[in-house]
């Protein structure tokens, strides 16, 4: 039985039948449309007080009328008001009712509408439409779940992201990715369990995406995985989300693999771990180095540079005295490449001994590389002149010479004059000496005049490089 029309619906509905009356075409019909129902609606929920139910149950009336009409324009202008009109459950039940009896292609426009609306009162309907057989209401209903399913809903959608078509998937990716709370991370750890593989690797992709850390341990088992696509998501996951405890299983699946690919892998998903872990994951990483082959041993000890801290740096030293000459030269490499200054007397010791020429070079070129300014700290003057003092070779001398022009200092700016009086260094340390005047002489002009003078004087006398005679009489000017 049709409700009869309140009085600001018979004026509206009067003004609409006027207006008719003025437009021969559809088109005209189709623009004032949104304006009609708005005014209907609005007109609905103003027309009697905010303490009366009955603004709402009009304004449900109306929508409800047109979405039951024969005019599809007028149908889907009033599935668009469904997303924020009429508020509460009860407009809802009578919203979701109307599904059966729509085609498909609007069915799947109330999906969205009701997804909008937010109202799990809607979800079971919603939940329903997951098994259509139109993908369409498929899609939408996977999208709608976002905003109103429970963590009983999160084995369906895992599996609609695993099985349906690329539209559904997608949905159903979005809607894993935007349920909020807790429970449904639980839901989704949970989930995991007993889910094929291909469900099994929706649910690892959406925890990760989701940064959901606790579920990490759950993830970490997958690495025992029969099925090499979820070992696969399992280690990307881990790279983005393993910790130091994860180490341990980490060194044993790679030194287990047998395809190559996942090794790297692997040792790619190690790597990021350590980066973030540090030393923590020094001691599982040496571990793994006992009593493997040497090209493992190699791999991990690479791996050790990320883990860094003073255990790990040990064992590198040790293996420097290693039998095979490929661990033994990865070890020296390491220790030449360690990124930090605890290396240091390390590198001094075998600086020292110059019998073994490439050992002291290298230890030389790392002892400046550490002692050299980078984004992260200035540079250490102590550190380069101890370098100048081990260095037996002119290149390491000029390498140094090129550090130290980073440091505007009198200290610096002295160190780098004595040099001009070895004539295989006059031309790089008359060059370190300029640049290191033009820094001072903008700050300290006044404290240093004399003593730049006088540097300044015999770099005129001694050097040749055109460029820098010029710099060096400028300043003097």
């Amino acid at each position: 039985m049709t409700k009869r029309l309140g009085p600001h619906r018979r004026q509206v509905g009067a003004g609409l039948s006027i207006k008719d009356k003025t437009m021969n075409t559809k088109n005209k019909q189709n623009a004032i449309a949104p304006i009609i129902i708005a005014v209907l609606i609005t007109s609905a929920l103003t027309a009697f007080s905010p303490r009366e139910a009955r603004a709402a149950d009009e304004a449900t009336d109306m929508i409800v009328e047109l979405i039951t009409g024969s005019d599809d324009d007028m149908r889907l202008m009033a599935i668009q008001q469904v997303s924020e009109a009429a508020p509460g459950k009860d407009a809802t039940k009578r919203f979701v009712a109307l599904l059966p009896k729509l085609k498909p292609d609007m069915q799947a426009k109330m999906i969205d509408a009701l997804g909008t609306r937010g109202d799990a009162t809607a979800r079971p309907a919603i939940l329903a439409m997951l098994t259509s057989k139109t993908p369409a209401i498929r899609v939408a209903a996977a999208g709608a779940l976002a905003a109103m399913a429970s963590p009983d809903d999160v084995p369906a959608l895992a599996k609609q992201a695993a099985a349906g078509s690329e539209a559904e998937q997608d949905a159903a990716r979005q809607c894993l990715r935007k349920l909020k709370g807790e429970k449904m991370n639980a839901a989704m750890i949970k989930a995991m369990k007993d889910a094929d593989p291909k469900t099994k690797i929706e649910l690892i992709n959406a925890l990760t995406d989701r940064n959901v850390t606790s579920a990490s341990p759950t993830i970490a088992k997958g690495l025992g995985d029969s099925e090499q696509t979820v070992r696969t998501a399992t280690l990307k996951s881990l790279s983005a989300m393993g910790d130091e405890t994860h180490t341990t299983a980490l060194v044993k699946h790679m030194k287990a693999a047998k395809d190559p690919k996942e090794r790297r892998q692997t040792a790619l998903t190690l790597l990021a771990v350590c980066r973030r872990g540090k030393a923590k994951c020094a001691p599982a990483v040496i571990a793994g180095m006992k009593g493997t082959d040497a090209s493992t041993c190699i791999l991990l000890m690479r791996i050790l540079t990320e883990a860094g801290g003073p255990e790990a740096l040990t064992e590198v030293v040790a293996r420097m005295k290693d039998d095979d000459k490929n661990i033994s030269a990865t070890a020296l490499r390491t220790l030449t490449g360690w990124p930090d200054r605890d290396a240091v007397p390390h590198l001094k010791t075998m600086a020292g001994d110059v019998t073994n020429l490439r050992n002291h070079i290298l230890s030389i070129r790392a002892l400046v590389r550490l002692a050299s300014a980078n984004k992260d700290r200035p540079a250490d003057l102590t550190g380069l002149t101890e370098a100048m003092k081990l260095a037996s070779r002119t290149e390491e001398k000029t390498l140094i010479l090129g550090a130290m022009s980073a440091i505007a200092t009198p200290e610096a700016l002295t160190i780098t004059a004595a040099c001009l009086d070895k004539p295989e260094l006059v031309e790089p340390a008359a060059q370190a000496a300029v640049t290191i005047s033009e820094k001072i002489i903008k700050t300290n002009k006044a404290q240093v005049q004399t003593v730049l003078q006088k540097i300044l004087q015999k770099i005129i006398k001694t050097a040749k490089n055109e460029t820098t005679l010029t710099r060096a009489k400028r300043l003097l000017d």
